[in-house]
């Protein structure tokens, strides 16, 4: 689904900002079948190694062109919005993601028509109170003003998630730790693991100063082509002395981490956005509309990072997964050239025999069993955390065994009534890119 954002748009004649007349980093429409064309060439070999893969005809059935005239455009409804519009009306019960990567105007014509055809009739209600219970929109920032003049003050119940991790997974990455943390952003990994001899799929592929012209853009954002910006600090992102990036460094992928929470990792960001995970931890905000309403706006939230010389310091709460994800996009890289399931790396899965919802009292002792298997019979290592960040009681575990699959700890005396304690227990292979799963442990005190 296409839409304009304060960063792109189509243009549209007879416009009071001039501006807006005009196209502005402009790419065109036909981009998406580029890929969706490349991606139906290496198809046929990830549906090997995973059967989820949705098949290129699906994908290609649901492409859409919505709102793209101009920053907040909502002037008509579109091919977008009207599927957005079903979508949302459908009897499929389950939570509809819609993950905004532009602004919310394509969104917000949906709503806006729905609210349009049913406001004042008897089924109003019903599908308002469907609607606020079904719809979470997962968007990287606002980046135009429809959520805020439209969503937030006609539908202030919809969980609204500001996905911004900007200096985890996008142009900021140089200013996080210094240490073997960004390994797999690094061009030696990404020549390796993703830009050479992948497949059709990921021949599209851009990282910084690999000679890719991006159709429409601007020279100050022509990362694949534009020397300057490698060899000086003087562009928009460029104000921290670390930003300097190298020929085929990771290039941002700032709008990602609203997907992240959909991935199969073990953790438990859609049961409860305060329980962290690849697309960060979040905390409520407090935002109100215009009309004094308490709006439903989810903020992320840092955590606590230890560096490698022991040191802590505050970082994106996506910043400890960074890894995981980028050995993850290798395996699926692989995935695109290798028709042998046999031959390339997967994941492990890791499960606890306790489950991952415990009630315990203060001062209790508990000792909990994590069973790993690995579909390639790597050999997989299990290990043991406390969220702290995450957890809500004052005084930290200490874990016996955490290097393995069984630890004991003691509940802290301290521990009162309703308040949680968070556990992770990872399990990861030793393939050749370390592939790692999940399980959040979430104790509550009795």
């Amino acid at each position: 689904m296409q839409s304009s954002s304060k960063f792109h748009w189509k243009g549209v004649a007879g416009q009071k900002e001039e501006k807006y007349t005009k196209p502005y980093r402009w790419p065109g429409t036909e981009w998406m079948q580029k890929y969706l064309n490349a991606y139906q060439k290496v198809y046929p070999n990830l549906k090997k190694h995973d059967k989820s893969y949705p098949a290129p005809a699906y994908l290609k059935s649901v492409t859409k062109v919505g709102n793209i005239g101009y920053k907040g455009e909502m002037d008509s409804a579109t091919e977008g919005s009207e599927l957005i519009k079903k979508t949302i009306l459908d009897n499929d019960e389950r939570t509809l993601y819609l993950l905004a990567w532009g602004g919310t105007n394509t969104i917000s014509r949906a709503l806006k028509d729905i609210e349009k055809e049913y406001k004042g009739t008897k089924q109003w209600d019903a599908i308002r109170k469907k609607i606020i219970n079904k719809v979470v929109i997962p968007a990287c920032g606002e980046q135009d003003e429809t959520y805020s003049e439209y969503i937030a003050e006609e539908w202030p119940e919809i969980k609204f998630m500001s996905c911004s991790q900007m200096s985890s997974y996008a142009y900021m990455w140089r200013t996080q730790p210094e240490d073997s943390s960004k390994k797999t952003l690094y061009a030696d990994f990404m020549l390796k693991n993703l830009i050479r001899k992948h497949g059709a799929l990921l021949d599209n592929y851009v990282t910084w100063g690999d000679g890719t012209y991006l159709d429409g853009e601007e020279p100050g954002s022509q990362f694949g082509t534009n020397e300057d910006l490698l060899d000086s600090l003087d562009w928009w992102g460029g104000f921290n002395p670390v930003q300097k990036y190298q020929r085929y460094d990771f290039l941002s992928e700032g709008d990602s981490p609203t997907f992240f929470m959909l991935l199969d990792t073990g953790l438990r960001t859609l049961e409860d956005v305060t329980n962290g995970g690849f697309s960060g931890r979040y905390a409520k905000a407090d935002k109100k509309n215009s009309k004094g309403q308490e709006v439903n706006y989810w903020s992320p939230v840092k955590d606590t990072y230890v560096k490698e010389d022991g040191n802590t310091m505050q970082v994106e709460s996506s910043w400890k997964y960074i890894d995981d994800i980028q050995n993850d996009f290798a395996a699926r890289a692989d995935w695109c050239i290798v028709n042998d399931y046999a031959k390339a790396n997967h994941a492990p899965k890791v499960s606890v025999t306790e489950g991952t919802d415990i009630k315990a009292s203060a001062g209790e002792t508990l000792k909990l069993h994590a069973i790993a298997t690995d579909p390639d019979d790597d050999y997989v290592t299990v290990s043991w955390s406390e969220y702290t960040d995450a957890s809500t009681t004052e005084t930290a575990l200490t874990l016996k065994g955490a290097a393995s699959d069984t630890i004991s700890f003691k509940i802290p005396e301290d521990a009162k009534a309703g308040q949680k304690i968070h556990l992770i227990v990872q399990a990861q292979d030793d393939g050749e890119h370390t592939l790692t799963h999940y399980q959040q442990v979430i104790i509550t005190i009795k």
